[in-house]
């Protein structure tokens, strides 16, 4: 399935063989206000095809991305921008906008060079078909 990046439509790239990423789909999915997120993993045919269509797009394995319907954000500020689209009770963890990116970047590093020694089980969620591109 083309996907085209001028669409409305919010994406989450995620690394799809990550045990934690995969297990922050499925929060996704639990508490999402709406099901219109799209999710893509970074490794997959479909990304790479969007990717060659738009080179200034670069896309790291470590990274998470967030596109939404506008504009492509990266780490700590495509998590925040993500929260956007997840049910109001989870405002609290807006208050991650009050940390500069500099420090919110320097603990998303931390944590993403390390999850998958400290996740070990990686299950992909069955709710995600028909949602993926």
């Amino acid at each position: 399935m083309a996907y085209e990046m001028s669409s409305k439509q919010p994406i989450l790239f995620f690394d799809g063989g990550c045990p934690l990423c995969n297990r922050v789909v499925t929060f996704i999915l639990n508490h999402e206000k709406e099901s219109k997120i799209l999710f893509a993993a970074l490794d997959t045919a479909s990304t790479n095809e969007l990717l060659r269509n738009h080179p200034s797009y670069k896309m790291d394995e470590d990274t998470v991305y967030f596109f939404d319907g506008k504009q492509l954000y990266s780490k700590s500020t495509a998590v925040l921008k993500l929260l956007a689209f997840l049910k109001g009770y989870l405002f609290v963890l807006r208050l991650g906008w009050l940390f500069p990116r500099g420090l919110r970047d320097t603990v998303y590093n931390f944590v993403a060079k390390r999850r998958k020694r400290i996740f070990k089980e990686c299950t992909v969620d069955v709710r995600l078909a028909g949602r993926t591109l």
